[in-house]
């Protein structure tokens, strides 16, 4: 017959356990509450004192940084100890920074990473420049030539889901035509800068103009292009030949001549975003034309576009020296070409571009 546990054996059972209880269960549950609290309460409190204080003087807001970024920003000192445990901390742990500046990092009292938004190229945001705000009251009427204030309709591109801002492009001109340096310089921006500053007074965002790389990233353009202020354009992909404009949708290498251009039907562009409220473009894919007139040098002309701020190399022509001196500008067709910076009977005109924190259009 099996006999059970005696008293004197189940005595030294529960001994044994609760020996081995005190000395297993104390590490356990430190090991927890250093997993729990990562990096002490002084710690915590320095590190995001270093973190609002960046934000504060950059205003890199509503992002998500490391704390290496604070020590390159020379708000911290490496190596980053803990002031209870000793240990060194992770260069590499996160933090957050809201809307208004305050931090938090990443995985204690439950702050989390923020993710951004990433807006498609074209896609359309209402916002107000002088506000600084997404707005709700827009009308077309505010998509007219030389309107500068108001809830206005913007383009998105070139946006990356790492990034807490977004280029917005405008999609009318404020100025219809303007020299780009009427002195025929095209090494500075004159009276097409003292136009897009005029135009954006009271903004809240600081205008520029757009680049012809952003817009070459834009359209996907090949390196059969050379993008640089200080080269000339490489050959046309198809004819073999130097050139100096190319259409958005030929980009890819099927571009064509632009006395070659088939004419499309109004709105067939992929990137009529890019050129709509100019001259006759329905004509070339774009969906809504801007046909009005302007004074532009004494002479009567159309907007056929906006410039961008990249110049292009002076070349020899059989024309005056003056209009050698070009840069680069979306064109009524669809495409990006050179002008003359000066003595340019065209409408090229200003089109800004602003760059907003991606919270303000949530």
């Amino acid at each position: 017959m099996k006999k059970g546990f005696t008293l004197l054996e189940m005595l030294a059972v529960i001994v044994v356990i609760s020996i081995l209880s005190l000395i297993i269960l104390p590490n356990i549950t430190g090991q927890f509450a250093d997993k729990k609290e990562e990096i002490s309460k002084v710690s915590q409190k320095i590190i995001l004192s270093a973190a609002e204080l960046y934000a504060n003087e950059t205003g890199n807001t509503y992002q998500t940084i490391t704390i290496n970024d604070l020590v390159e920003a020379g708000k911290l000192e490496q190596p980053i100890i803990d002031q209870k445990t000793g240990k060194e901390i992770s260069l590499t742990k996160e933090i957050s920074i809201d809307a208004l500046g305050n931090a938090c990092i990443v995985g204690i009292d439950g702050c989390d990473r923020i993710t951004y938004k990433q807006y498609k190229n074209g896609e359309i945001v209402y916002f107000n420049p002088v506000k600084g705000k997404k707005c709700g009251d827009y009308t077309e009427t505010n998509s007219t030539t030389g309107t500068k204030i108001g809830c206005m309709k913007w383009y998105a591109f070139n946006d990356s889901s790492d990034s807490n801002k977004v280029n917005l492009l405008l999609d009318h001109n404020t100025t219809p035509a303007v020299d780009w340096n009427s002195e025929c310089i095209n090494t500075e921006m004159k009276e097409v800068k003292i136009a897009l500053e005029s135009d954006t007074i009271g903004w809240k965002q600081l205008a520029r103009l757009i680049t012809a790389d952003e817009i070459a990233k834009i359209t996907g353009a090949k390196d059969a292009l050379d993008w640089t202020s200080d080269k000339e354009f490489k050959n046309n992909p198809v004819k073999g030949t130097n050139i100096s404009f190319f259409y958005f949708d030929g980009a890819d290498g099927t571009n064509i001549y632009w006395e070659e251009q088939v004419v499309s039907a109004q709105g067939t562009s992929k990137y009529t975003w890019l050129y709509d409220n100019t001259f006759v473009c329905t004509r070339y894919g774009c969906n809504l034309s801007d046909d009005n007139k302007f004074i532009h040098n004494g002479v009567l002309t159309h907007i056929y576009g906006y410039w961008t701020s990249t110049p292009t190399v002076d070349y020899v022509t059989n024309i005056s020296p003056p209009n050698d001196r070009r840069a680069w500008r979306v064109y009524n067709n669809g495409g990006l070409g050179d002008d003359p910076v000066c003595l340019t009977m065209e409408g090229i005109g200003v089109r800004p571009v602003i760059t907003v924190e991606k919270y303000k259009l949530s």
